[in-house]
């Protein structure tokens, strides 16, 4: 009887445990206490920003301003010239949200297609960072089959950092579409045509005049598709 108590005893002492342990019964007839902890969700800091162009929800400039304008067609952001001899290259650009700041994560990825009309290679880019036309970054391709990286600040570039000269691609660039991608890893920023980093990448991040993201295009029926803007983990 006294055998019998003592075991109940014990029994009931297991049972009083935290909500927070189990007891389980091991084919040894022994006693295993399991600790489970709760789970909460994952946190996650990354942010990403699409467009098909199917419709005009992220606000691109449309119409006619100065000597180009600005369509949505079969799901690309169309530009196309006004007059033939127009040297001054078209920009439309848009803020990011609150949510996603490039100049405030560890890493981010803006990608693109850029497709000229009929198999031609436009003279067509990215922007990024961008806060009005005389302060952006651009990414830019041209049918020599070179490549521009250029930062501009109040109207001027530098003279040694992302210049913008114009350089061999490294690649054949392809006259049906390219895919320009611009990534930020850490203090570093790359620049990849078609999955593959161009010749003068990477290069030291440095901070943007602005948030925005847009396009620069100085061949008549440039066409953007596929937008794709993400970030990772805000920079500590």
């Amino acid at each position: 009887m006294i055998r019998f108590a003592i075991i109940w005893g014990i029994l009931c002492s297991l049972m009083s445990e935290s909500q927070a342990q189990v007891g389980v019964y091991s084919a040894s007839s022994s006693w295993v206490h399991v600790r489970l902890k709760s789970k909460s969700p994952t946190a996650t800091n990354s942010r990403t920003l699409t467009d098909d162009f199917s419709d005009n929800h992220n606000r691109w400039r449309i119409g006619q301003r100065g000597a180009y304008s600005f369509d949505l067609y079969q799901n690309s952001y169309r530009v196309r010239k006004q007059a033939s001899n127009v040297q001054t290259p078209a920009f439309s650009y848009i803020p990011m949200p609150p949510a996603i700041d490039l100049n405030k994560v560890d890493t981010f990825m803006v990608q693109v297609d850029v497709a000229g009309p009929s198999g031609i290679i436009p003279d067509a880019g990215l922007l990024i960072g961008v806060k009005d036309t005389l302060n952006y970054c651009h990414f830019r391709i041209n049918n020599k089959n070179q490549v521009s990286v250029k930062y501009v600040i109040n109207g001027l570039s530098y003279t040694i950092y992302m210049r913008g000269d114009y350089v061999p691609a490294g690649i054949p660039l392809s006259s049906m579409k390219n895919t320009l991608a611009v990534r930020k890893k850490g203090d570093q920023i790359h620049f990849y045509v078609n999955g593959r980093e161009i010749p003068t990448s990477p290069y030291q991040f440095r901070q943007y005049q602005g948030n925005g993201i847009g396009f620069v295009a100085n061949t008549d029926g440039t066409l953007f598709q596929n937008l794709t803007v993400s970030t990772g983990a805000p920079s500590r």
